[in-house]
Protein backbone atom coordinates (compact mmCIF):
# COMPACT_ATOMS: atom_id res chain seq x y z
CA UNK A 1 0.00 0.00 0.00
CA UNK A 2 2.86 2.35 1.04
CA UNK A 3 4.61 1.74 -2.10
CA UNK A 4 1.28 2.05 -4.10
CA UNK A 5 0.75 5.60 -2.42
CA UNK A 6 4.84 6.30 -3.23
CA UNK A 7 3.89 5.83 -6.95
CA UNK A 8 0.44 8.32 -7.08
CA UNK A 9 2.34 10.94 -5.56
CA UNK A 10 5.22 10.65 -7.68
CA UNK A 11 3.16 10.55 -10.76
CA UNK A 12 1.43 13.89 -9.43
CA UNK A 13 4.07 15.37 -8.59
CA UNK A 14 5.79 15.08 -12.26
CA UNK A 15 2.43 16.14 -13.49
CA UNK A 16 2.66 19.03 -11.62
CA UNK A 17 6.17 19.80 -12.62
CA UNK A 18 5.27 19.27 -16.30
CA UNK A 19 2.55 21.59 -16.32
CA UNK A 20 4.59 24.17 -14.66
CA UNK A 21 7.45 23.98 -17.48
CA UNK A 22 4.64 23.56 -19.88
CA UNK A 23 3.14 26.80 -19.09
CA UNK A 24 6.65 28.68 -19.07
CA UNK A 25 7.38 27.56 -22.47
CA UNK A 26 4.12 27.96 -23.76
CA UNK A 27 4.41 31.37 -23.09
CA UNK A 28 7.50 32.25 -24.88
CA UNK A 29 6.61 29.96 -28.00
CA UNK A 30 3.39 31.85 -28.25
CA UNK A 31 5.29 35.16 -27.32
CA UNK A 32 7.75 33.78 -30.34
CA UNK A 33 4.65 32.85 -32.73
CA UNK A 34 3.11 36.30 -32.13
CA UNK A 35 6.03 37.65 -34.32
CA UNK A 36 7.41 34.78 -37.05
CA UNK A 37 6.44 34.72 -40.07
CA UNK A 38 6.40 31.54 -42.32
CA UNK A 39 6.19 32.80 -45.82
CA UNK A 40 9.21 32.76 -48.09
CA UNK A 41 9.85 35.92 -49.59
CA UNK A 42 11.02 36.34 -53.19
CA UNK A 43 13.93 38.93 -53.12
CA UNK A 44 14.74 41.19 -56.08
CA UNK A 45 18.40 41.94 -56.35
CA UNK A 46 19.33 45.55 -55.03
CA UNK A 47 19.91 48.55 -57.50
CA UNK A 48 22.18 50.32 -54.96
CA UNK A 49 23.85 49.05 -51.66
CA UNK A 50 24.19 52.65 -50.20
CA UNK A 51 21.73 52.18 -47.48
CA UNK A 52 22.18 49.82 -45.07
CA UNK A 53 20.20 49.02 -41.92
CA UNK A 54 20.49 45.77 -39.17
CA UNK A 55 17.43 44.95 -37.27
CA UNK A 56 18.18 44.03 -33.75
CA UNK A 57 15.90 42.62 -31.03
CA UNK A 58 17.34 45.32 -28.77
CA UNK A 59 20.62 46.74 -28.01
CA UNK A 60 21.97 45.19 -24.68
CA UNK A 61 25.49 45.96 -23.17
CA UNK A 62 28.13 43.05 -22.46
CA UNK A 63 26.88 41.40 -25.68
CA UNK A 64 29.68 39.46 -27.94
CA UNK A 65 26.91 39.47 -31.21
CA UNK A 66 26.54 42.78 -31.22
CA UNK A 67 29.99 43.90 -30.86
CA UNK A 68 30.48 41.86 -34.31
CA UNK A 69 27.75 43.64 -35.72
CA UNK A 70 28.60 47.10 -34.32
CA UNK A 71 32.75 46.39 -35.70
CA UNK A 72 31.44 45.62 -39.03
CA UNK A 73 28.40 48.02 -39.80
CA UNK A 74 31.48 51.11 -38.35
CA UNK A 75 33.49 48.82 -40.98
CA UNK A 76 30.83 49.72 -43.20
CA UNK A 77 30.14 53.03 -42.68
CA UNK A 78 33.82 53.59 -43.58
CA UNK A 79 33.90 52.10 -47.15
CA UNK A 80 30.98 55.15 -47.46
CA UNK A 81 27.52 52.63 -46.49
CA UNK A 82 25.01 54.66 -44.74
CA UNK A 83 24.23 52.01 -41.69
CA UNK A 84 21.68 52.31 -39.33
CA UNK A 85 20.65 49.76 -36.56
CA UNK A 86 16.81 49.13 -35.67
CA UNK A 87 15.44 47.20 -32.42
CA UNK A 88 11.94 45.38 -32.76
CA UNK A 89 11.35 45.85 -28.70
CA UNK A 90 10.81 49.13 -27.22
CA UNK A 91 14.02 50.85 -26.70
CA UNK A 92 15.11 54.77 -26.06
CA UNK A 93 17.45 55.92 -28.65
CA UNK A 94 19.56 57.29 -25.96
CA UNK A 95 19.76 53.68 -23.88
CA UNK A 96 20.92 52.16 -27.81
CA UNK A 97 23.48 54.51 -27.79
CA UNK A 98 24.79 53.92 -24.28
CA UNK A 99 24.27 50.03 -25.03
CA UNK A 100 25.84 49.95 -28.31
CA UNK A 101 28.87 52.21 -26.92
CA UNK A 102 29.58 49.91 -24.07
CA UNK A 103 29.98 47.02 -26.48
CA UNK A 104 32.42 49.61 -29.43
CA UNK A 105 33.36 53.01 -28.22
CA UNK A 106 33.23 54.82 -31.12
CA UNK A 107 30.89 52.87 -33.56
CA UNK A 108 29.69 54.47 -36.91
CA UNK A 109 25.63 54.19 -37.76
CA UNK A 110 22.64 55.39 -36.88
CA UNK A 111 20.28 54.26 -34.02
CA UNK A 112 16.04 53.93 -34.85
CA UNK A 113 14.17 52.33 -32.34
CA UNK A 114 11.01 50.33 -32.78
CA UNK A 115 8.82 53.54 -32.99
CA UNK A 116 10.16 54.17 -36.36
CA UNK A 117 10.96 51.04 -37.55
CA UNK A 118 7.13 51.15 -39.30
CA UNK A 119 8.70 53.40 -41.78
CA UNK A 120 12.10 52.42 -42.44
CA UNK A 121 13.55 51.45 -45.43
CA UNK A 122 17.29 51.03 -47.03
CA UNK A 123 18.79 49.49 -49.69
CA UNK A 124 19.61 46.34 -47.93
CA UNK A 125 17.60 45.28 -44.59
CA UNK A 126 19.76 43.05 -42.46
CA UNK A 127 18.23 40.53 -39.86
CA UNK A 128 20.69 39.33 -37.32
CA UNK A 129 19.54 36.97 -35.51
CA UNK A 130 16.08 34.30 -35.93
CA UNK A 131 13.88 36.19 -34.38
CA UNK A 132 14.50 39.74 -36.42
CA UNK A 133 13.92 37.46 -39.80
CA UNK A 134 9.94 38.62 -39.88
CA UNK A 135 10.71 42.03 -39.12
CA UNK A 136 13.51 42.26 -41.59
CA UNK A 137 10.55 41.11 -44.22
CA UNK A 138 8.20 43.66 -43.48
CA UNK A 139 11.16 46.46 -44.40
CA UNK A 140 11.65 47.34 -48.26
CA UNK A 141 14.75 46.90 -49.44
CA UNK A 142 16.89 43.46 -50.00
CA UNK A 143 16.41 40.91 -47.64
CA UNK A 144 19.91 39.58 -46.23
CA UNK A 145 20.58 37.53 -42.64
CA UNK A 146 24.03 38.08 -41.15
CA UNK A 147 24.82 34.57 -39.45
CA UNK A 148 26.70 34.56 -36.32
CA UNK A 149 25.88 31.27 -34.99
CA UNK A 150 23.56 27.96 -35.83
CA UNK A 151 20.78 29.23 -33.43
CA UNK A 152 18.76 26.01 -33.50
CA UNK A 153 21.35 25.02 -31.47
CA UNK A 154 20.19 27.60 -28.46
CA UNK A 155 17.16 25.26 -27.99
CA UNK A 156 16.36 21.59 -27.02
CA UNK A 157 14.93 20.23 -30.06
CA UNK A 158 11.48 20.69 -30.32
CA UNK A 159 9.30 23.74 -31.25
CA UNK A 160 11.43 26.65 -31.01
CA UNK A 161 14.32 24.81 -32.20
CA UNK A 162 12.25 24.53 -35.55
CA UNK A 163 10.91 28.17 -35.96
CA UNK A 164 14.77 29.05 -35.42
CA UNK A 165 15.57 25.94 -38.01
CA UNK A 166 13.26 26.79 -40.71
CA UNK A 167 13.94 31.03 -40.80
CA UNK A 168 17.08 29.47 -42.85
CA UNK A 169 14.90 28.56 -45.54
CA UNK A 170 12.71 31.91 -46.13
CA UNK A 171 14.65 33.70 -48.85
CA UNK A 172 17.28 35.62 -47.40
CA UNK A 173 20.22 36.24 -48.97
CA UNK A 174 22.35 34.80 -45.78
CA UNK A 175 26.18 35.15 -44.94
CA UNK A 176 27.57 33.73 -42.73
CA UNK A 177 30.02 34.54 -40.03
CA UNK A 178 32.68 32.08 -40.73
CA UNK A 179 32.30 28.89 -42.95
CA UNK A 180 30.70 26.98 -40.13
CA UNK A 181 27.65 28.14 -39.87
CA UNK A 182 27.25 27.93 -43.60
CA UNK A 183 28.32 24.29 -43.46
CA UNK A 184 25.14 23.25 -40.90
CA UNK A 185 22.91 25.25 -42.90
CA UNK A 186 23.51 23.05 -46.00
CA UNK A 187 23.73 20.07 -44.33
CA UNK A 188 20.54 20.52 -42.08
CA UNK A 189 18.47 23.08 -43.75
CA UNK A 190 16.87 23.47 -47.25
CA UNK A 191 18.14 26.39 -48.63
CA UNK A 192 16.39 28.33 -50.86
CA UNK A 193 18.82 31.23 -51.38
CA UNK A 194 22.36 32.19 -51.42
CA UNK A 195 24.35 31.52 -48.53
CA UNK A 196 27.98 33.06 -48.06
CA UNK A 197 30.29 33.39 -45.70
CA UNK A 198 32.94 36.09 -44.19
CA UNK A 199 36.03 35.37 -41.92
CA UNK A 200 35.61 35.51 -38.51
CA UNK A 201 38.10 38.51 -37.33
CA UNK A 202 38.79 40.08 -33.98
CA UNK A 203 39.90 43.77 -32.73
CA UNK A 204 43.77 43.51 -32.78
CA UNK A 205 44.04 46.75 -31.08
CA UNK A 206 41.63 46.21 -27.97
CA UNK A 207 43.90 42.93 -26.64
CA UNK A 208 47.53 43.59 -27.63
CA UNK A 209 49.68 40.82 -27.27
CA UNK A 210 51.73 40.48 -23.21
CA UNK A 211 54.72 39.08 -23.80
CA UNK A 212 54.65 35.69 -20.58
CA UNK A 213 57.76 34.15 -19.62
CA UNK A 214 56.33 30.34 -20.27
CA UNK A 215 59.45 29.69 -18.85
CA UNK A 216 58.44 29.97 -15.58
CA UNK A 217 55.87 28.17 -15.57
CA UNK A 218 56.95 24.97 -14.90
CA UNK A 219 57.98 26.38 -11.25
CA UNK A 220 54.50 27.86 -9.86
CA UNK A 221 53.21 26.80 -7.47
CA UNK A 222 49.89 28.66 -8.63
CA UNK A 223 48.21 28.51 -11.87
CA UNK A 224 45.57 31.07 -12.37
CA UNK A 225 43.03 30.04 -15.26
CA UNK A 226 40.48 32.85 -16.64
CA UNK A 227 37.66 30.45 -17.70
CA UNK A 228 34.92 31.70 -19.78
CA UNK A 229 31.77 30.16 -18.52
CA UNK A 230 27.55 30.62 -19.73
CA UNK A 231 24.44 28.94 -18.55
CA UNK A 232 23.78 27.97 -22.04
CA UNK A 233 24.76 24.30 -22.70
CA UNK A 234 26.60 24.94 -25.71
CA UNK A 235 29.41 26.40 -22.95
CA UNK A 236 29.12 23.10 -21.20
CA UNK A 237 29.02 24.83 -17.82
CA UNK A 238 28.58 22.01 -16.06
CA UNK A 239 31.11 19.67 -17.51
CA UNK A 240 33.57 22.55 -17.36
CA UNK A 241 32.58 23.20 -13.54
CA UNK A 242 33.04 19.63 -12.99
CA UNK A 243 36.03 18.46 -14.99
CA UNK A 244 37.93 22.17 -13.06
CA UNK A 245 36.82 20.64 -9.45
CA UNK A 246 38.26 17.50 -10.47
CA UNK A 247 41.60 19.14 -11.73
CA UNK A 248 41.94 21.19 -8.62
CA UNK A 249 41.40 18.45 -6.62
CA UNK A 250 44.51 16.74 -8.61
CA UNK A 251 47.14 19.73 -8.80
CA UNK A 252 46.07 20.35 -4.64
CA UNK A 253 47.83 16.64 -4.06
CA UNK A 254 50.57 17.61 -5.89
CA UNK A 255 51.10 21.36 -4.05
CA UNK A 256 49.65 23.28 -6.80
CA UNK A 257 47.25 25.69 -6.14
CA UNK A 258 44.83 26.02 -9.19
CA UNK A 259 42.80 29.25 -8.95
CA UNK A 260 40.05 29.11 -11.35
CA UNK A 261 38.43 33.12 -12.40
CA UNK A 262 35.08 32.79 -14.13
CA UNK A 263 33.71 35.40 -16.06
CA UNK A 264 30.43 35.80 -18.28
CA UNK A 265 27.60 35.70 -16.66
CA UNK A 266 26.11 38.06 -13.77
CA UNK A 267 27.80 37.74 -10.33
CA UNK A 268 24.77 36.11 -8.65
CA UNK A 269 25.60 32.98 -10.78
CA UNK A 270 26.73 30.55 -8.62
CA UNK A 271 30.03 28.46 -9.56
CA UNK A 272 31.79 25.42 -7.99
CA UNK A 273 35.85 25.09 -8.15
CA UNK A 274 36.24 29.16 -8.15
CA UNK A 275 35.41 32.83 -8.12
CA UNK A 276 33.09 34.10 -10.47
CA UNK A 277 34.10 37.58 -11.45
CA UNK A 278 30.74 38.26 -13.57
CA UNK A 279 30.35 40.42 -16.43
CA UNK A 280 33.97 42.62 -17.31
CA UNK A 281 34.26 45.08 -19.59
CA UNK A 282 36.82 45.20 -22.29
CA UNK A 283 39.72 46.70 -19.64
CA UNK A 284 38.70 44.58 -17.22
CA UNK A 285 39.29 41.54 -19.31
CA UNK A 286 42.42 42.61 -20.84
CA UNK A 287 44.06 42.87 -17.09
CA UNK A 288 42.15 39.14 -16.35
CA UNK A 289 43.85 37.73 -19.68
CA UNK A 290 47.71 39.16 -18.58
CA UNK A 291 47.45 38.10 -15.10
CA UNK A 292 46.15 34.24 -15.68
CA UNK A 293 48.41 31.75 -16.85
CA UNK A 294 45.70 29.54 -18.57
CA UNK A 295 42.57 30.67 -20.29
CA UNK A 296 39.35 28.20 -21.11
CA UNK A 297 36.43 28.21 -23.41
CA UNK A 298 33.77 25.74 -24.77
CA UNK A 299 33.04 26.27 -28.08
CA UNK A 300 30.06 23.56 -29.03
CA UNK A 301 28.63 25.93 -31.28
CA UNK A 302 29.88 28.63 -33.92
CA UNK A 303 33.52 30.11 -32.12
CA UNK A 304 32.82 33.55 -30.54
CA UNK A 305 35.22 36.24 -30.01
CA UNK A 306 36.74 35.30 -26.25
CA UNK A 307 39.38 32.60 -27.99
CA UNK A 308 40.65 35.25 -30.20
CA UNK A 309 40.73 37.77 -27.59
CA UNK A 310 42.62 35.20 -25.78
CA UNK A 311 45.03 33.82 -27.70
CA UNK A 312 45.58 37.63 -29.01
CA UNK A 313 47.22 38.51 -25.38
CA UNK A 314 49.63 35.43 -25.62
CA UNK A 315 47.10 33.87 -23.00
CA UNK A 316 47.65 29.71 -23.89
CA UNK A 317 44.41 28.23 -24.41
CA UNK A 318 42.34 25.13 -23.55
CA UNK A 319 39.43 24.28 -25.63
CA UNK A 320 37.35 21.23 -26.24
CA UNK A 321 38.46 18.60 -29.48
CA UNK A 322 34.90 18.09 -29.67
CA UNK A 323 34.10 21.57 -30.10
CA UNK A 324 34.37 23.93 -33.00
CA UNK A 325 37.56 25.40 -32.31
CA UNK A 326 39.55 22.87 -34.49
CA UNK A 327 37.17 24.05 -37.68
CA UNK A 328 38.36 27.90 -37.30
CA UNK A 329 42.45 27.48 -36.34
CA UNK A 330 45.10 25.51 -37.62
CA UNK A 331 46.25 22.61 -35.55
CA UNK A 332 48.77 23.13 -33.02
CA UNK A 333 46.83 26.48 -31.20
CA UNK A 334 45.38 25.50 -28.41
CA UNK A 335 45.40 22.48 -25.95
CA UNK A 336 42.11 20.30 -27.35
CA UNK A 337 41.21 18.33 -23.88
CA UNK A 338 38.40 15.81 -24.21
CA UNK A 339 35.44 15.36 -21.82
CA UNK A 340 37.59 13.41 -19.48
CA UNK A 341 39.45 15.66 -16.79
CA UNK A 342 42.65 13.11 -16.80
CA UNK A 343 42.91 13.74 -20.70
CA UNK A 344 42.77 17.86 -19.43
CA UNK A 345 45.21 17.12 -16.36
CA UNK A 346 47.50 15.34 -18.60
CA UNK A 347 47.60 17.50 -21.54
CA UNK A 348 47.92 20.48 -19.24
CA UNK A 349 50.90 19.28 -16.73
CA UNK A 350 52.41 18.63 -20.16
CA UNK A 351 52.19 21.86 -21.36
CA UNK A 352 53.37 23.50 -18.00
CA UNK A 353 56.37 21.34 -17.55
CA UNK A 354 57.37 21.99 -21.47
CA UNK A 355 57.47 25.78 -22.18
CA UNK A 356 58.60 25.26 -25.61
CA UNK A 357 54.74 23.31 -26.34
CA UNK A 358 53.65 26.56 -25.54
CA UNK A 359 55.65 28.95 -27.18
CA UNK A 360 54.73 27.06 -30.26
CA UNK A 361 51.07 27.28 -29.73
CA UNK A 362 52.07 30.87 -29.52
CA UNK A 363 53.28 31.14 -32.64
CA UNK A 364 51.03 29.29 -34.64
CA UNK A 365 47.72 31.64 -33.22
CA UNK A 366 49.64 34.58 -33.68
CA UNK A 367 50.80 33.89 -37.50
CA UNK A 368 47.00 32.84 -38.30
CA UNK A 369 45.85 35.92 -36.05
CA UNK A 370 47.98 38.20 -37.94
CA UNK A 371 45.45 36.88 -40.98
CA UNK A 372 42.53 38.36 -39.88
CA UNK A 373 41.05 42.19 -39.40
CA UNK A 374 37.18 43.13 -39.52
CA UNK A 375 38.40 45.38 -42.63
CA UNK A 376 39.13 42.83 -44.47
CA UNK A 377 35.73 41.09 -43.18
CA UNK A 378 33.79 44.15 -44.02
CA UNK A 379 35.45 44.09 -47.89
CA UNK A 380 34.55 40.49 -48.18
CA UNK A 381 30.97 41.67 -46.95
CA UNK A 382 30.98 44.67 -49.18
CA UNK A 383 31.96 42.34 -52.76
CA UNK A 384 29.11 39.80 -51.75
CA UNK A 385 26.38 42.53 -51.68
CA UNK A 386 27.96 44.69 -54.84
CA UNK A 387 27.63 41.07 -56.51
CA UNK A 388 24.07 40.60 -55.69
CA UNK A 389 23.85 44.39 -56.94
CA UNK A 390 25.18 43.05 -60.28
CA UNK A 391 28.65 45.73 -59.85
CA UNK A 392 32.32 44.62 -59.54
CA UNK A 393 33.79 43.27 -56.86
Amino acid sequence: MINKWKSILKIKVKGTLHNVQAKSEKRLVDYRLSNYDVSVIRNTNPEKTKKILFVVERMAKYSGGQTSLLRLGTELSKLGHEVGYTVYKPQTKSDMEECASSNLSGYLGKMYTNKQLPNLKADLVIASSWDTVAFAKKIAGYKMYFIQDYEPYFFSFGELFLMARKTYEQGLHMVSLGAWNKEMIEKNCVPVSPIDWVDFPYESKEYPYHKRNYDSYSGKKEITMAVYLKYYGKRLPNITQYMLKQLKDKFLQEGIKLRVLYYGEDKSFQTVAGENLGMLSKKELLSLYRKADFGMVASMSNVSLVPYEMLATGLPLIEFEDGTFPYFFPKGSAILTSLDFEDLYRKLKESIQNPDLLKQRDGTAREYLSTLSWAKTAKQFEDIINYAAGMEA
